[in-house]
């Protein structure tokens, strides 16, 4: 048997999501004056398969449906030693 990636170790270290969330998940990171490892985008993508919905908006930006893909992606770049903003944003219909 192989070795559990990080994304996958922190992934399952969290609870399960509430069954009728609705909220869409942001978090921001940034690597003050560092460049991040090559392992933390490999996790990133990782965690992206695993919470099902999760997509990197942008290289700083990581967005999903699932809380626990975001508290993921927040372990993960504090791991790897990003500063950390992690939003809850709710869709309003028009």
């Amino acid at each position: 048997m192989g070795r559990n990636s990080l994304a996958k170790s922190f992934y399952d270290s969290i609870e399960v999501d509430e069954p009728n969330e609705t909220s869409t998940w942001v978090v921001l990171y940034d690597f003050h004056g560092i460049k991040p490892n090559s392992r933390f985008w490999y996790n990133l993508k990782r965690l992206a398969k695993l919470a099902g919905d999760g997509s990197l908006v942008q290289y700083s930006v990581f967005m999903t449906r699932s809380k626990r893909g975001a508290l993921t992606a927040v372990k993960l770049a504090e791991h790897y030693g990003a500063d950390v903003l992690f939003i809850r944003g709710e869709i309003v219909p028009k």
